[in-house]
């Protein structure tokens, strides 16, 4: 193509070059004409003036004779002179053979004629008048006369012929100039006309390139997206069972075995625990490799992080009785800004296969800073261990993926290949750089370098990453947000995740929400659906729909409605569970949701407490005492918090009853469901409350309201009583 248009632009500039041509050799052609016809009329010009000027000057001569009187020859010589002049530039500006022979005849008259009336004139003034007169009769002079005026009118008419032969050649060089210049002008608008198609062509098809790209890009975000929800889903589907199985295989093991019993269960849990550790691989490099992967930068402690890893792998370096140790240098800031969670990741894999490639000696972790300058900060992470070590030959290629030091490694030891290509493209996604040094025999050291800015602050308040007593989390990469509004509820999921030991940050509603998820990266949120400023239902459709943020979210509520699981579920949440909250259930949730959780032991199954009094008993202890495990000061905190919460909360649906509020009073009831359900008032007050909570605007009776609430009333001063009793 390009060839093709270089082809047609060379054609195209001969071309116009030979139109130019001709058009300018006709408008030369044209010039010379003109200067030609106009030396012809100089010419004529000139010889009509030597004709008048000899003609005057015989006038005079013939006059002085006559009249005898000299004034008539006054300034005679100078029209001599005049004619010379007339004549010389006659002969100068007529070169042509043709007139050659004429012009010298015209002189030699001339010169006889002038030399004529000269002598005239001497004759006159020797020997008088007739003496002149007798001169000028004897026809001499008018001989002269006639024959120079035959000679002029040769030469006017050797002129004429040469004037019309110019003129000719005037009007057909401009004629011919006229059309190549119109040939020239025509070629100009059609090369323009060209021109301009081809640049409008090359601009749409151009916009047609940018609107494809542009359509492409769309696609390709909307198959990033899809993806995305893929990979999550996959992530959900495939982690739940082998969570179920490994669950299920925790149960197993403390149940009574035979040996050979306690072998296979054993059997089983390692091969699920390597299958769940394929399963992540997988999906990381998948979700690194398609740029979904996100470096989520946030303040955290280092000693922190390198101490929760200290207790990570403990047991399992006692287990092959191996020395662990974790120093980090006393110049190392303690908080960094950074990506705390890959950090983790990276550590966690380069520890793992450092204690699980080494049989005897030690495996260390040190941390040091290598460069500094004004906020910004490098560190490096060396990992030695005293293992198998690494061929040298096999130290270029144990980066890539599915590839090990030998491959009686993947049957001795296990694994897919990709833990350290998943290190090395996390860690260059941080903008670090890892390297190896290992000798057969002599383990190996990875040192990992990675940038960070100095952090000022932890985690804005306290509710953020709280952990009860201020343990250290077991799981510092698991992060959850909780959204509730009811301080009971906030206080139970704070004791709950606190004794899980999981990072957590407690809102207090759908906005809050937001401007959390707008801060911070989380692994998880647990969300309330009835909250103020903005409820469940629209900060999850924001998420969903704004943020496009593929998060699992799991709503909690007091609803007993049916079709509130697949209300939920249809708006865009992952999961629902019922309040009051079953441990078992929350902790499963989130061992699925976020992959990252163990198994745990169920705990064990109290007896119910029998209250015999003269009345039945409203109170019913028993959900609180499984939730507390024995935790006392949790309990009397719960209760006083009913017994400060209830009575404020009575007063607002009193208010709301008598002003007829009826959203307020739906709202307010289903907010006493959550306060009443921890100390098992729901078999008696919920029936109340549900009717309260489900009232219509068109079936709204006052009276059988208030008859509602007094019922309400006395059960709640009853439960507020009971609770005081079991403080004292």
């Amino acid at each position: 193509m390009k060839y093709y248009l270089l082809g047609l632009f060379i054609t195209g500039m001969i071309l116009f070059i030979v139109l130019q041509f001709n058009s300018a050799k006709n408008i030369r052609k044209l010039i010379t004409g003109n200067e030609q016809l106009l030396q012809e009329l100089n010419v004529k010009n000139e010889l009509q003036k030597l004709q008048t000027n000899m003609a005057k000057t015989d006038s005079k001569v013939r006059g002085t004779v006559i009249s005898q009187d000299t004034m008539h020859i006054t300034g005679i010589e100078a029209d001599i002179a005049i004619i010379k002049a007339d004549l010389k530039e006659i002969n100068k500006i007529v070169k042509n053979d043709s007139t050659e022979k004429l012009l010298t005849q015209l002189n030699y008259l001339v010169d006889e004629k002038n030399n004529f009336n000269l002598l005239v004139l001497d004759t006159f003034y020797s020997k008088g008048k007739w003496s002149a007169e007798r001169m000028i009769n004897n026809q001499r002079g008018k001989r002269l006369g006639e024959a120079i005026t035959g000679i002029l009118h040769q030469l006017d008419t050797t002129r004429q012929t040469e004037v019309n032969r110019t003129t000719h050649l005037i009007d057909t060089s401009g004629q011919k100039a006229q059309s190549w210049g119109t040939v020239l002008v025509f070629f100009a608008c059609l090369t323009s006309l060209l021109a301009f198609l081809y640049i409008t062509s090359r601009i749409h098809r151009q916009e047609q390139l940018i609107e494809a790209l542009d359509e492409s890009q769309q696609q390709e975000k909307k198959l990033a997206a899809v993806k995305e929800q893929f990979l999550a889903n996959m992530s959900h589907e495939i982690r739940t069972p082998m969570n179920a199985v490994l669950g299920f295989t925790h149960l197993l093991q403390a149940q009574p075995l035979n040996d050979k019993s306690k072998e296979y269960v054993s059997a089983i849990e390692n091969a699920g625990q390597n299958l769940l550790e394929i399963i992540n691989d997988i999906l990381d490099i998948s979700k690194i490799e398609s740029g979904m992967m996100r470096i989520e930068a946030t303040a955290f402690s280092l000693r922190s992080v390198l101490h929760s890893l200290n207790t990570m792998f403990r047991p399992k370096a006692e287990e092959k009785q191996l020395h662990l140790s974790v120093t980090i240098a006393d110049e190392v800031p303690d908080i960094l800004y950074g990506d705390v969670m890959r950090l983790t990741q990276v550590l966690v894999n380069l520890t793992s296969n450092a204690i699980k490639f080494t049989a005897a000696g030690e495996v260390s972790i040190r941390v040091t800073k290598i460069w500094s300058e004004d906020n910004a900060v490098r560190i490096l992470f060396t990992v030695r261990d005293t293992g198998i070590g690494i061929e040298p030959a096999k130290l270029e290629s144990i980066f890539d993926r599915f590839n090990q030091a030998e491959a009686s490694t993947t049957r001795k030891f296990g694994g897919t290949g990709l833990g350290l290509t998943i290190v090395k493209q996390l860690i260059e996604l941080q903008n670090g750089f890892i390297s190896v040094e290992s000798k057969p025999g002599e383990g190996a050291i990875f040192k990992v370098e990675l940038p960070y800015t100095l952090g000022d602050f932890l985690p804005e308040n306290g509710d953020d990453y709280y952990a009860e007593n201020d343990q250290l989390p077991l799981h510092p990469d698991v992060r959850l947000l909780v959204a509730e509004d009811n301080k009971m509820n906030q206080n139970l999921l704070r004791h709950l995740l606190s004794s899980w030991q999981l990072q957590y940050k407690v809102v207090n509603n759908g906005k809050e929400v937001l401007q959390a998820l707008d801060k911070q990266h989380y692994d998880l949120v647990l969300m309330d659906i009835q909250m103020p400023e903005m409820d469940g239902y629209t900060a999850v459709q924001m998420i969903r729909n704004d943020r496009h943020s593929t998060i699992p979210v799991i709503a909690m509520t007091a609803h007993a409605m049916a079709g509130e699981r697949e209300k939920c579920l249809q708006i865009g949440m992952n999961e629902y569970i019922s309040k009051p909250i079953v441990e078992d259930e929350l902790y499963r949730m989130i061992q699925v949701y976020t992959g990252k959780l163990t198994p745990r032991e169920l705990p064990a199954t109290h007896a119910h407490h029998l209250h015999e009094n003269g009345t039945q008993q409203l109170i019913n202890m028993q959900y609180l005492h499984d939730l507390s495990k024995g935790d006392s000061a949790f309990e009397k905190n719960m209760l006083e918090q009913f017994i400060t919460q209830l009575p404020e909360e009575l007063s607002l649906l009193k208010k709301a009853v008598v002003a007829e509020d009826i959203a307020a009073i739906r709202a307010t009831a289903h907010n006493l469901k959550t306060t009443v359900s921890f100390i098992g008032l729901e078999a008696h007050l919920y029936p109340i409350l549900e009717q309260l909570e489900q009232l219509q605007e068109n079936n709204y009776h006052p009276h059988l309201v208030a008859e509602i609430f007094m019922t309400l009333k006395q059960l709640c001063l009853q439960a507020i009583q009971e609770a005081i009793n079991i403080l004292l």
